[in-house]
């Protein structure tokens, strides 16, 4: 009897290893791939991270541009532009 029980059985032990060998592999790819995504998360993490400091800098020289001093400074500096009542001297020495 214990021949045949042997026999009936045989299967089994490969189907069990096959079984075994199936869920390394599939556990390795699936871990690569969770690293390959954790670590793209980081980096478009990071990406976002930057790209809000960065509107919150273009943000506050929005501001700064839009305030009447800073509007004042560049038309008197780049368009030479004066105040009603104000004088314009130049230096003629340069």
């Amino acid at each position: 009897m214990s021949a045949q029980k042997t026999r009936k059985g045989w299967w089994i032990t490969p189907l069990i290893a096959f079984m075994l060998v199936y869920a390394a592999f599939t556990y390795s790819a699936q871990s690569n791939e969770l690293y390959a995504i954790n670590l793209e998360m980081k980096q478009i993490e990071q990406k976002i991270q930057k790209e809000t400091e960065l509107k919150e800098q273009l943000l506050e020289q929005k501001d700064e541009i839009s305030s009447d001093e800073s509007i004042e400074k560049i038309a008197r500096e780049k368009l030479g532009m004066v105040r009603d009542g104000e004088r314009v001297f130049v230096d003629t020495n340069k």
